[in-house]
């Protein structure tokens, strides 16, 4: 039937195939990483037992140098974009995967944070993506304030607000619009003075002069206007109204300890260096397989899912490997994660295939166990959220409720992604 798309079959010898970078990209990925990620690396001696809080020379000469690695990394990936060079899915996976990187660095890999950076767009090929306007600005911030960074955000999956996030030598956050022609400079100037006039014998004189397009082009300045206040009201004030769901967002001033699950990764990646396969279970309902591109012929997927599929409920459960994490706007990429180098790089270029899988059943039977409440949603219930844009994860062809004495949320892949990807533990 038109409008539906067709039901994907099972197939354990294709699920969670394995995948990776071209290995002709890893020399470059390792320099992007060392720019990107240890730029500051000379300083962390110094760090141990230290607090910013205390000592504001040590984060002035930690940023600094942090971002001047970060600059140094989005020069080069720049560089090969505005190249000859034909861009594969593999650059592309990996450029915007050390740009994501630095992204996430700079907000403190806060999830609340990135959700308001994050509207759901498509990204853009980077070969179509005009960088000169931006690279000049880039340019001009980095001579007008030193030590800082401005992350263009085009390069990144998540950042979908602002043209550029600038950083400055002590930490601040500060969101740009570039905007480069004389048109586009006298109708930016024109909706600062409407917005703070509401004149519209000016309206109807705009429009009179600039046409359609003008005033087409003015409502997408001023939409990205009030994104960007959004944006700003939530990263200081944390409260804002989304303009494009009229959904409120509020960040509590506590921070909020979040369990990880990075020391079991840590353990079963060690496990698999040994004999070239590991295997963990956390909670009775996360499932771990990790295993080598030699072991089983490179099928050790086709392990997982086999053994996986014998656990009782697991039909329907979700399953993803860790490199999803780099397609995936949300998640922390490979390279934020707390494993070691060597396993990022392997993770990557396809050496090592993480598999996970979290069985429903037992993930409910957990829940219930905690206090909460399980319940499936009514047909009526599921629709209402599909018309709000906010399609449910349905198990068995139901959507979940949980909740406790006061309100109830319905499981969604966004609960999904934050139990797959391993988070720091505090966001």
């Amino acid at each position: 039937m038109a409008g539906k798309s067709a039901k994907k079959t099972y197939d354990p010898l294709i699920m969670l195939s394995p995948v990776g970078l071209l290995p002709e990209l890893e020399s470059l990925a390792r320099e992007l990483y060392e720019l990107a990620c240890k730029g500051s690396k000379d300083i962390w001696p110094e760090m141990e037992g230290e607090s910013f809080k205390d000592n504001d020379n040590l984060k002035a000469r930690f940023l600094t140098a942090a971002h001047k690695g970060m600059n140094a990394a989005q020069q080069k990936i720049v560089e090969i974009i505005r190249s000859d060079v034909e861009l594969t899915d593999s650059h592309h996976l990996l450029f915007r995967g050390i740009a994501d990187a630095m992204g996430w660095q700079i907000i403190r890999q806060q999830l609340c944070h990135a959700r308001t950076y994050y509207k759901e767009h498509r990204p853009i090929n980077l070969k179509e993506s005009n960088f000169d306007s931006v690279v000049y600005c880039v340019e001009e911030f980095t001579k007008q304030k030193p030590g800082s960074f401005s992350l263009i955000s085009d390069l990144t999956s998540f950042i979908q607000v602002g043209d550029l996030l600038t950083v400055d030598s002590d930490g601040k956050l500060t969101l740009s619009e570039v905007k480069e022609g004389k048109k586009n400079h006298a109708i930016f100037k024109f909706m600062n003075f409407f917005i703070e006039t509401q004149c519209d014998h000016a309206f109807d004189h705009f429009s009179n002069q600039y046409g359609k397009n003008g005033v087409k082009q003015l409502q997408r300045m001023f939409r990205q206007t009030v994104r960007m206040s959004h944006v700003k009201n939530v990263m200081n004030e944390g409260k804002s109204t989304d303009p494009d769901t009229d959904r409120h967002i509020r960040i509590p001033d506590e921070l909020v300890y979040v369990p990880s699950w990075s020391e079991e990764l840590n353990g079963t990646l060690k496990e698999c260096d040994k004999k070239g396969w590991g295997w963990n279970v956390i909670d009775e309902c996360l499932f771990i397989g990790i295993y080598s591109k030699e072991i089983y012929h490179g099928h050790g997927h086709a392990i997982f899912n086999s053994v996986f599929d014998n656990f009782e409920w697991s039909e329907g459960s979700p399953r993803f490997r860790l490199f999803d994490s780099m397609i995936a706007p949300l998640a922390l990429t490979i390279f934020n994660l707390n494993i070691h180098e060597e396993h990022k790089f392997d993770i990557l270029f396809g050496r090592k295939n993480v598999c996970l899988g979290l069985n429903i059943g037992r993930f409910l039977d957990e829940i219930r166990k905690s206090g909460l409440t399980v319940r499936r949603a009514t047909n009526k219930e599921a629709s209402n959220l599909d018309k709000k844009r906010m399609p449910p994860y349905r198990w068995n062809g139901k959507a979940i409720f949980i909740g406790n004495s006061k309100r109830e949320v319905c499981l969604s892949d966004g609960i999904f992604m934050r139990i797959f990807f391993p988070r720091p533990a505090v966001c």
